[in-house]
């Protein structure tokens, strides 16, 4: 048996990458799959807040269209006068019953909700009895009233009517999106001004 010996040679411009150039192609590699990462990740965030962007628009479209339409076919409740800018809306129904729009507390158990939302609450019994209005980890953030003229224009005062103001109501509404990622949430605000089709003279 033979046994070959043969010293250590150095061969150059074999095929193949060096150390260095390694280091590289991972590195470009690595900064690829985190650019890609993070594109995926803010796509599905967008796609969430948009979806959750949907969810608020039909909230606020259904409420808004509930106080309009109460607002628009029942009478003013001026058992007291309107400040400059309520937190309720006060209607009376044909029953005689009042009807109550408002922003709850937050946490209010008639919401059956987040903790930390605030839902808008319906009585049409006067105040004997609450319905939550808002949808699911929907928020009402402000929910304001403006109602003009303060004071009813139907009541005769001495034989004359306080003023000749047909009634109506400017809603003044924000709502918040409540997702347990921060970044998903949404705020919408909505503003609209109703008259009051009832004519009591």
């Amino acid at each position: 048996m033979r046994i070959y010996l043969t010293g250590a040679k150095t061969r150059v411009g074999l095929p193949g990458f060096s150390l260095m150039e390694m280091l590289i192609v991972t590195a470009l590699f690595s900064i690829l799959v985190l650019v890609m990462a993070q594109t995926f990740s803010s796509f599905n965030l967008l796609h969430r807040k948009i979806a959750n962007r949907s969810v608020l628009n039909q909230d606020a479209r259904f409420i808004t269209e509930m106080v309009v339409r109460a607002a628009r076919n029942n009478p003013l409740s001026y058992s007291s006068p309107y400040s400059a800018r309520e937190t309720e809306l006060r209607l009376v129904a044909p029953t005689g019953l009042r009807i109550i729009f408002k922003q709850s507390d937050i946490g209010q158990a008639e919401c059956d909700d987040l903790p930390a939302v605030r839902c808008l609450l319906l009585s049409t019994d006067g105040g004997a009895s609450w319905t939550p209005v808002s949808g699911k980890n929907i928020s009402v953030e402000r929910f304001y009233v403006y109602v003009r003229p303060s004071v009813s224009p139907f009541e005769l005062i001495n034989g004359a009517y306080q003023n000749d103001v047909q009634p109506f109501v400017t809603l003044d509404l924000s709502l918040r999106y409540m997702a347990s990622n921060p970044k998903e949430q949404d705020t919408l605000q909505v503003q609209t001004t109703v008259s009051s089709r009832v004519y009591l003279r």
